[in-house]
């Protein structure tokens, strides 16, 4: 079942949005401005590498409260390893 979201990469993190996605595809196409969980409003990239940006920890945490999924676990800045 899909989620009702997606993801997208924007304003150099990637971020999650409810707004709907333009046909034809299941991203949104670049250039594109886009309703975040996080409450921000943002124009959508595209490319492989704006899907490595870091993740939006607002969008995160909301994205897995809608589909039940645990926290995320906590990052240690002083070694960027999961605790």
């Amino acid at each position: 079942m899909p989620h009702p979201f997606t993801w997208v990469p924007a304003a150099w993190q990637r971020h999650v949005s409810r707004d709907p996605v333009p046909p034809p595809g299941m991203e949104f196409p670049e250039g594109v401005v886009v309703s975040t969980l996080c409450g921000q409003e943002v124009t959508s990239a595209t490319g492989e590498l704006a899907w490595l940006w870091t993740t939006c920890p607002s969008c995160d945490d909301a994205a897995r409260e809608i589909v039940g999924a645990p926290p995320r676990p906590e990052i240690s800045p002083e070694r960027g390893e999961c605790s």
